[in-house]
């Protein structure tokens, strides 16, 4: 036996054993949903070619029109909206990977080119419709079924990747070059071209009893076998998308070459291909859709789905689920009892039938496979060994709200609050009942941290429980959280899920929250599930949610990584888009690598591993801009006239998946308040007015779980008009810099008419003020002449006055000493009157004396210091006999070692003074001084218990010291404050009717 027929007989062994092995794979989870002209959603319900271009964009042809489909909307090209005049458009072809993709309307009279996601309208010959060779005419074969012809003889001829070309009639298969230049001929008799394919340039031809022709560009290379095709099949062939379908017995194949093996992929089973009336097929391998088209019913788009739902019923509208638990490596059992794998439930035990909705919502079980749930006030306890037959009983006043079992196989169990009792917190250990805690609010969740810890989850915050020191802790800003799910991840770290504040990582003691999702679907997140490639799934109200753990981490230590969350709904195979949690177990991770999570309509199975998500990773396109109701088609730069008013440009983009997942945002640079903006449901976004300048628009995607973003820019340049331009503002500077040096020099000049005039004026004035201060000069002079003639007349007089004042003075004294003026008592009195009389007059003339001094010298301290009490000694010794004939003692308590340099002039006239008042207003009583000192200033203090002084006297003075206005009252004060004025001291008074006065008086001493 040759080499090559043993590799052609081991190739056919391995192709049978193939085909049969797969024959029974076809898969039948999938959903499907049909697209007709009678929704809207297309132009015509003839969809006749589907083909998928370079940029992943669907294309489809149909009686009106071809068609766009971007996994979201159809876009129709036809005379509405277009220059086409005839809308009837059979096959596409063409190659894809070079963007060149064609196709012909009615009567080939129009040839339209699909490039760069939009139609062109070609005028210029386009591919050869037939070739003649050898004297026969060979036609394009534009795949099956065959748009051209139902004629199964006609000759065809067809163009492979390379440039050769086959040409196929009834008797012979002909391979020739670009050139037509032949390669090899061979002799073949086939009863109909239509059973002729090719894939990745190798030609097949289907035989009636199931055998395969192969015939590469060497020649005939095998003859395979089928068993497959011994049934009754139809054979579909996508030309431009080099993909080929066998359709058997409800069954979908794609056929594909694999190291030159021929394989048929199972597809699905669809029950309604043979009323569907289908003419085209395509597969999308990258997003697991099959595209069939009808030729009256539109076009169907089947998806496979990677999420399985189970419930017992499925006739039954709706299955509410909540607490399950995993029964063994592939099975959950629910807290009724049910007992569910991946396809459909097995099994059941039969607990005690619950009433109420709370009875369903948790169930545990412990190390020797013993099953816990709730049931009214009860918890059971379902004993393995027994087949889930016996039970304990453990009878509470209150309903159970978790059950959970920890790592040293001890029960926890919380009871829910009523009106009437508080939440309770149980312990069960080796059957032993006990009382752990009270609290005021149900505990929704109960997690193990470590041997020691467990974390207990609450309507109002989160509790640390230490089973050692049996101490509860609460978890300081928590208190606004209503936790309904806490999960310790592969790592330690801590996670919440909480009631319609979304999920929080707990860690170093600081609660961490995330983005929101744009409809806030994670405010009421369910409950965590990590799998083993680093991901989160968290079901909520609408929908489950897959997110990066690494990601969320980040985000959590500097706040600035975008986070991508990619949510699953009923198009990936669920029966509603509710998941429900506050229940514990709130899902299930098997040791089969399958997770489970209650839903509102069953149990929700899927392998995490399994599952490609649909990441929104594609390039955007800016499909048109439209600049006032006009259309553009678009480079990466745009040049705008200047008076625009109105941009919008359509963003679009091809993605398969849920539409909630595309996250498309926008920001025109330099303008203001430029932020990103969300782009709608419509694709748009308008500008409008914009000033003249280079803008860019940036319009990025969140692409996928490392939060990464994928940029689309375009520059915008709206061109000034002169007065805009830098010239018109550098020429509008220079003109107003010289109309500013203008002014500036008008003002100069007005300003030096004004010096010259403000100058004549400062000389007529500068001489009527010397004529003025040459007057107050001579007045100043004649002032002093007068003042100092008066000084010398008070001197003169004084002196005058004095020496007699002496004499007489000195000669009283002697007369009083004399024996018989001292015998006469009468004259005695007489003789001390005058002289006491005489030594008054005299002391007036000296404080006269002093006083006219005083106001030349002002405040002037004294050189030398001198004690106060010696100066009021001296006063004492003129007022003593004048004191004593009054009855009136006067006392001296001034510190005697007090040594001041207050102006000893005026000191001693406001003294004089004061004792003058004193004896005056005092009889048969007492006159004190004292003095103290503070701060450098001295207080002299003067108290006697005589007439005393009225308000209004009071009041007068001590007004009078700040407005010296003299009325008719005591002389001797007005000459106090005065004085007290020039030295500038102070004065106090105080005084009662009757019962005294008091004067303080305060002057600087030092």
């Amino acid at each position: 036996m040759s080499k090559m027929t043993l590799f052609s007989s081991f190739r056919y062994c391995f192709l049978v054993v193939l085909l049969t092995a797969i024959k029974v794979n076809c898969q039948e989870n999938y959903t499907a949903r049909w697209y007709t002209a009678d929704n809207n959603e297309l132009p015509q319900s003839s969809v006749k070619a589907i083909v998928q271009d370079k940029y992943n964009f669907i294309w489809m042809t149909t009686e009106n029109g071809l068609v766009r489909y971007d996994g979201n909307s159809f876009l129709t090209f036809n005379s509405s909206n277009t220059d086409l005049k005839q809308c009837r458009f059979t096959e596409i072809l063409g190659n894809v990977q070079k963007d060149s993709l064609f196709c012909y309307n009615t009567d080939k009279k129009e040839l339209i080119l699909i490039h760069q996601r939009k139609i062109q309208l070609i005028k210029k010959a386009g591919p050869a419709y037939n070739i003649t060779r050898n004297g026969q005419r060979f036609y394009y074969h534009d795949g099956l079924p065959s748009n051209n012809t139902i004629n199964p003889r006609e000759p065809y001829y067809i163009r492979t990747s390379t440039g050769n070309l086959f040409f196929i009639d009834t008797e012979k298969i002909e391979l020739c070059d670009a050139k037509l230049q032949r390669i090899y001929k061979t002799n073949y008799k086939s009863d109909s071209v239509f059973k002729f394919f090719t894939i990745n340039n190798t030609l097949f031809y289907l035989k009636e009893n199931g055998d395969i022709d192969c015939f590469s560009e060497q020649g005939k290379s095998a003859t395979l076998h089928s068993p497959l095709l011994k049934n009754k099949y139809k054979l579909y062939w996508n030309i431009s998308a080099n993909q080929v379908f066998i359709y058997s017995q409800n069954n979908i194949y794609l056929l594909t070459t694999r190291a030159g093996h021929l394989s048929f992929i199972p597809i699905v089973t669809f029950k309604e291909f043979e009323k569907s009336n289908i003419v085209s097929l395509f597969y999308d391998n990258k997003n697991l859709k099959l595209y069939l088209g009808s030729y009256t019913n539109g076009l169907c788009i089947i998806t496979f789905p990677d999420f399985n739902t189970v419930k017992k019923d499925l006739h039954k509208s709706a299955e509410v689920y909540y607490g399950a638990i995993s029964a063994s490596d592939n099975t959950i059992i629910t807290a009724e009892g049910l007992i569910l794998n991946n396809k459909k439930v097995i099994d059941s035990i039969s607990f005690i039938k619950s009433t109420y909705l709370n009875e369903h919502i948790t169930i545990a079980k412990d190390d020797d496979e013993n099953l816990w749930i709730g049931r009214a006030f009860d918890v059971f306890c379902y004993l393995k060994k027994s087949n889930y037959k016996k039970y304990t009983t453990y009878n509470f006043r209150q309903s159970a709200k978790a059950i959970f079992k920890d790592q040293n196989n001890t029960i926890w169990i919380s009871l829910a609050k009523d009106e009437f009792r508080k939440a309770k917190l149980y312990s069960i250990k080796k059957g032993a009942l006990s009382l752990v805690a009270i609290f005021e609010d149900n505990i929704n969740h109960i997690a193990q941290y470590d041997d020691n810890t467990l974390y207990l989850g609450t309507e109002i915050g989160l509790y640390k429980y230490k089973k050692e020191e049996k101490k509860l802790f609460f978890i300081k800003n928590s208190k606004k959280i209503h936790v309904r799910g806490i999960f310790i991840d592969s790592e330690k770290k801590i996670w919440l899920t909480t009631y319609e504040k979304g999920f929080f990582l707990y860690s170093d003691k600081v609660f961490h929250t995330f983005p929101k999702d744009e409809h806030n679907y994670l405010n009421s997140s369910h409950c965590i599930i990590e799998d083993k490639n680093g991901f989160f799934w968290i079901p909520t109200n609408k929908g489950l949610f897959q997110m990066s753990r690494k990601a969320l981490l980040d985000y959590s230590k500097n706040k600035k990584q975008s986070i991508y969350y990619h949510q699953y709904n009923k198009t990936d195979g669920f029966l509603t888009n509710e998941f429900n949690g506050g229940c514990q177990p709130c899902g299930n991770f098997l040791r089969n690598e399958q997770i489970a999570f209650p839903s509102m309509n069953g149990i929700v199975f899927f392998d995490p591993y399994k599952i490609t998500p649909l990441l929104p990773s594609q390039e955007l396109f800016i499909d048109k801009v439209l600049v006032d109701q006009k259309v553009f088609y678009p480079k990466d730069t745009i040049v705008l006239k200047n008076n625009f008013q109105r941009i919008s440009f359509s963003i679009v983009y091809s993605y398969y998946g849920n539409p909630e997942n595309i996250n498309i945002e926008a920001r025109l640079d330099k303008i203001a308040n430029s932020r990103w903006e969300k782009i709608r449901e419509d694709n748009l976004i308008s500008f409008t007015t914009l000033p003249p300048g280079e803008y860019t628009l940036t319009i990025r995607n969140l692409s996928g779980f490392d939060g990464k973003y994928t940029y689309k820019k375009i520059t915008i340049i709206i061109p000034a008009k002169f007065h805009q331009t830098i010239w018109f503002q550098i020429l509008c500077y220079v003109l107003i810099l010289l109309f500013l040096i203008f002014i500036w020099y008008v003002r100069l000049y007005y300003i030096e008419l004004k010096n010259i005039e403000l100058q004549e004026i400062i000389a007529k004035k500068t001489k009527k003020l010397a004529r003025t201060v040459s007057k107050l000069k001579t007045t100043e002079k004649d002032l002093k002449q007068e003042i100092k003639q008066q000084e010398t007349l008070v001197k003169s007089i004084s002196h005058d006055i004095k020496s007699p004042l002496k004499f007489l003075t000195s000669s009283i004294n002697h007369l009083s000493d004399n024996e018989n003026i001292q015998q006469d008592e009468k004259l005695k009195r007489q003789i001390e009157t005058i002289q006491l009389s005489s030594d008054q007059l005299y002391e007036y003339v000296e404080n006269l004396i002093k006083y006219s001094t005083i106001f030349s010298e002002g405040k002037k301290l004294e050189d030398k210091s001198y004690s106060l009490y010696d100066l009021i000694e001296e006063k004492i010794q003129i007022f003593k006999k004048i004191a004593a004939a009054e009855n009136t003692i006067i006392v001296n308590n001034v510190d005697q070692n007090l040594f001041i340099r207050t102006n000893n002039k005026a000191l001693s006239i406001i003294i004089h003074n004061l004792l003058d008042n004193a004896i005056k207003n005092t009889k048969n009583g007492k006159i004190e001084l004292v003095s103290f000192t503070q701060d450098n200033m001295l207080t002299l203090t003067i108290m006697d218990n005589g007439k005393g002084m009225s308000r209004e006297l009071i009041d007068y003075y001590l007004d009078f010291y700040k407005n010296p206005i003299v009325k008719n009252y005591h002389l001797g004060l007005h000459m106090i404050i005065e004085l007290l004025l020039i030295i500038k001291g102070n004065i106090n008074i105080k005084s009662t009717i009757n019962e005294g006065t008091t004067i303080e008086i305060m002057v600087d001493f030092n």
